[in-house]
């Protein structure tokens, strides 16, 4: 259903206040469908004593359709007989294959309802048909039972029209008869002038007793009403006679616990027919009327009031009287007139009490404010049931249940919020089973209900409000003081009322769910980026008024991208909720924290200077001291946090913000916790901004330049290998450091396409060598591979591509790998690994000893040789610890079947000890520093003297040679 709440109410409350006439039914259905947005909608009339309906108004997509009649078996209306709403939301054409009517429709979802008679019996349907399938329907429903109601009232009132000429006619006819039958013919046509005149219950049945006694010569007449759910009881109503009075303060009752209670009247309705009692009363009426001798004879004509209430109307005589058969079914069929005036009275006013009903509902709906939306609606309430108090609450989620008033009347006054339990309430079975009804003895049965309100309680009506998915989201309900005769009708608009209350509880709770999202991170529930810029302008205002100071804080977690990679989002997720738990708790109520996202938070705090700002950073830092551990898992975590202040470091929120994640970029890259900005910082990232972009222009021109650096024997100074190393000149920045570069690169995420154009390059150079004649290398040309690389899993597939189109081998070419590349996601790297061994690559590890490498995973990798990091060579022969480490890895080498390569050699000095220490192979400036293409073809792929190529090697002594 496509239309609001609001607009349904409305077109349907201006339908159903329309008079009845020719047009009624097919305006109905073309208003139905208007409201449902259905394609097909029906209302039809059960064909009298068959399973069978007439329709009395069909609309086809928009257009009136003729009138048919068709059977009830094998269809969804079927269903309907059982005076039950039926709801199929799909394949309901699938679900009755014998429907034809459901074919011909092409119909997949059907919803109908009831229309229910003053006799409680189904008189008729209210069906929509869709040609698609429907899930919302609760709204739906709500419209066809209101509908239903209005159009059996309807159809009531015609058949009344009907009965009553049908009655005059016989009235006619009766005149004809007996003259014992003519003050029966009077007094039936007479009330039957009543009952078309009159529009009041209490006025009927009153006229009534007076026609009996002054135009039917009655002594006493009078009405009694037997309440539901009161036992064998009857209470009088209206009453005329010269004894009327004596009736006043009568309850009058028939049961065992009764025995002079009333035997004819309950005899009456136990046996539901008139029945006449000639002699003596037997059972006098009440103490009073038991002593009053003249009235010797009676009449007890039973009652029907509708929704199940019923009733007797008594006549009694003088004198002992007997009366014809003829004249008893007059008296019967005058009291079953009665009874359908009176059910006709009572369907009147529930239609009227309904209309009214909608009407506040739509009323309530679009003067709706979230302040006097559900004050008015109880109020409406109040004045539509006539209750004593009346309470609409919200459902918390809490255990034992518990709910919060967002409206009440006591009294007429309105009553102050608070929270209650179900425990001892008749809300607890209301909750469960959606609707609870006590028509007496609620101060008996939930003696803690009179604490409400503060008043003895008789009578109780609740209802679930639910969403619209059926979860229970609130509770309404009423209290009387007295009992109700009448239920039904006070549950029927209660359920109307709920309706509005229902939709307008989940239309809050959305809202509020949708503030939730569009301003809190849903994984850690922190502020999120939109609100804490929302919340940083309002601060800066603020401290322009106050010509205060404000800090601002970057937060950037060190390393989380490795939790993430090696231990899933999941575990990653479960890290950052902790850290957020414990930042939030380390601050104050005037310090702001927020995620901006990832691993990314920010903090604000008002009114701050240098010092209360590292006494903040200090707390946040503290925050992390202890590992973050869970499930088995166990993290070190750490953050880098940049500070700028305001007004002196930015202008506005976005500038501050930028300055402060320059400020933390530099405590990440010194290691040092925090900073706090400083202009020159700027400067550093536009420069480095300017690299990314000028590097990504080289990249494109191939305006890099690749550089060999030899391997050499460290017996003789032979070559081995070479390494390819990476150069960059440009025109406006002059030489720029590799370590600059490749860190750019690595940042903006050009890494993959800088080292792909390396190992392009280095190929072709291999190729042109050998094209040109020169002696082959002795080993392999050896290309880097950066750690973003390894995160592509065909990565082996791209590289023997490169190899293949330069027309070489993989077993041409070296590939040197750093710890930290192959340690973000170990297993992944031992695949790849795998794969480039078996394709014919050589691997190495590149800057051994530096990185996070585990042993256990060491082994398993298919490298070749691991090249000893220049930073321990280079001090080898002054730091014990150095010449240590230096030793275990050439050992740890040999016995895993390695080769060791000493990086950043530079003197003969070092070359004795490592050649002492069992390494072989070594590169560094001693030998040669990184050369040109051609400089290196020239220098060690020409034949030259291995003296002139190598002075060094005459400085060393020969090893000695194995025995």
């Amino acid at each position: 259903m496509k239309m609001d709440a609001r607009r349904a109410f409305q077109l349907l409350a201006d339908g159903l206040s329309r008079n009845g006439g020719d047009d009624f039914y097919p305006y109905l259905v073309r208003l139905l469908s208007t409201i449902l947005d259905a394609d097909v909608v029906l209302v039809g009339r059960v064909v009298s004593g068959t399973e069978r309906i007439r329709t009395l108004a069909v609309c086809v997509d928009g257009e009136l359709a003729d009138d048919f009649e068709y059977g009830l078996a094998g269809t969804p209306c079927g269903r309907v007989l059982d005076r039950e709403a039926c709801i199929f939301r799909e394949s309901v054409a699938e679900t009755f294959p014998d429907d034809e009517m459901l074919s011909r429709l092409g119909a997949e979802a059907y919803l109908g309802v009831p229309m229910i008679g003053p006799d409680d019996s189904m008189i008729g349907i209210v069906a929509a048909i869709y040609r698609h399938s429907v899930h919302r329907v609760h709204l739906a429903q709500e419209v066809l039972r209101i509908t239903a109601a209005r159009a059996g009232a309807e159809l009531v009132g015609r058949k009344a029209e009907y009965a009553l000429a049908r009655t005059a006619s016989q009235m006619a006819r009766l005149n004809h008869q007996l003259d014992g039958t003519h003050r029966a013919l009077t007094l039936l046509r007479l009330v039957n002038r009543a009952v078309i005149r009159l529009q009041d219950e209490t006025a009927l049945l009153q006229e009534v007793c007076r026609l009996a006694v002054e135009d039917g010569g009655y002594r006493l007449a009078w009405t009694g009403l037997a309440p539901e759910g009161d036992g064998q009881c009857i209470i009088p109503q209206a009453s005329a006679g010269r004894d009327a009075h004596l009736l006043a303060d009568c309850r009058l009752r028939w049961s065992d616990e009764a025995p002079a209670g009333l035997v004819s009247q309950g005899r009456c309705l136990d046996d539901s027919q008139a029945l006449a009692f000639s002699s003596r009363i037997s059972g006098a009426v009440c103490a009073t009327l038991a002593k009053t001798p003249a009235l010797a004879g009676e009449v007890a004509l039973p009652l029907e009031f509708g929704d199940g209430l019923t009733g007797v109307l008594v006549l009694m005589q003088e004198q002992a009287f007997r009366i014809s058969d003829d004249e008893l079914e007059l008296l019967g069929e005058l009291a079953g007139n009665l009874s359908f005036g009176l059910q006709t009275l009572r369907a009147r006013r529930h239609q009227e009490r309904t209309q009214r009903a909608v009407l506040d509902v739509a009323e309530a709906v679009s003067a709706r404010s979230d302040d006097a939306f559900f004050g008015q609606l109880a109020r409406r309430l109040v004045d539509a049931l006539g209750a004593d108090a009346v309470f609409i609450s919200r459902i918390d989620d809490s255990v034992p249940l518990e709910a919060t008033l967002l409206a009440g009347l006591v009294n007429g006054a309105p009553a102050a919020e608070f929270r209650y339990g179900f425990s001892g309430l008749p809300c607890e079975q209301t909750f469960r089973h959606s609707e609870h009804l006590i028509a007496r003895g609620v101060k008996e049965q939930y003696p803690r209900a009179a604490e409400l309100v503060d008043m003895p309680i008789e009578a109780y009506v609740g209802r679930r409000l639910e969403d619209a998915s059926g979860d229970a989201i609130g509770m309404i309900f009423v209290l009387f003081r007295t009992p109700l005769l009448d239920p039904e009708p006070v549950s029927y608009l209660l359920r109307i009322f709920a309706a509005g209350a229902s939709a307008e509880l989940e239309r809050r709770r959305s809202d509020a769910h949708i503030r939730h999202l569009a301003y809190n991170d849903p994984g850690t529930g922190l502020p999120n980026r939109v609100y804490f810029m929302d919340r940083l302008q309002t601060a800066i205002g603020e401290a322009d008024r106050c010509q205060s100071r404000l800090a601002l804080m970057f937060l950037d977690l060190n390393r989380f991208k490795e939790i993430n990679d090696s231990q899933g989002h999941d575990v990653g997720d479960r890290v950052l909720s902790e850290v957020a738990t414990r930042f939030r708790n380390c601050l104050g109520n005037t310090e702001s924290l927020a995620r901006l996202g990832g691993d990314e938070f920010v903090v604000m705090v008002e009114k701050a200077d240098e010092i209360r700002a590292a006494q903040v950073v200090g707390k946040l830092l503290s925050a992390l001291s202890a590992p973050v551990a869970f499930d088995g898992h166990r993290f070190n975590v750490e953050v880098s946090i940049g500070v700028a202040f305001y007004p002196e470091d930015g202008d506005g929120p976005r500038e501050l913000l930028k300055h402060t994640d320059i400020a933390m970029y530099h405590a990440k890259e010194s290691g040092s916790g925090y900073r706090f900005y400083a202009a020159e910082m700027g400067r550093d990232l536009r420069r480095r901004l300017v690299l990314a972009t000028r590097l990504n222009e080289a990249l494109a021109q191939g305006a890099l330049q690749l550089c060999y650096q030899p391997c050499v024997l460290l017996e003789d100074g032979s070559l081995m290998a070479a390494e390819v190393l990476c150069r960059w000149y440009d025109p406006g920045l002059g030489w720029v450091s590799p370590s600059e570069f490749i860190a750019v690169a690595e940042e903006r995420g050009m890494v993959g396409a800088l080292g792909e154009w390396v190992l392009r390059e280095a190929c072709r150079q291999l190729r042109r060598w050998r094209d040109q004649g020169l002696a082959a290398m002795p080993g392999r040309l050896y290309v880097n591979l950066a750690a973003a690389q390894f995160e592509d899993p065909g990565l082996a597939g791209l590289l023997c591509n490169i190899v293949d189109d330069a027309g070489l081998s993989p077993h041409d070419i070296g590939l040197e790998l750093t710890e930290s590349g192959f340690m973000a996601d170990p297993e992944q790297a031992i695949r790849i690994t795998n794969h480039l061994r078996k394709a014919g690559f050589a691997l190495s590890i590149d800057d051994f000893g530096t990185g996070y490498s585990s042993l256990a995973y060491l082994k398993r990798f298919a490298v070749q040789s691991v090249k000893i990091d220049m930073s321990f060579v280079s001090e080898m022969l002054s730091d014990s610890n150095d010449h240590a480490i230096v030793a275990t890895i050439i050992a740890m080498a040999d016995r895993l079947g390695m080769q060791a390569v000493a990086e950043g050699v530079e003197t003969v000095a070092q070359v004795r000890a490592l050649r002492d220490m069992g390494c072989r192979l070594g590169q560094g400036y001693l030998y040669s520093r990184p050369l040109s293409g051609d400089d290196f073809a020239q220098r060690w792929l020409t034949p030259r003297e291995a003296s002139q190529r190598l002075p060094v090697a005459a400085q060393l002594d020969p090893l000695p040679k194995s025995s």
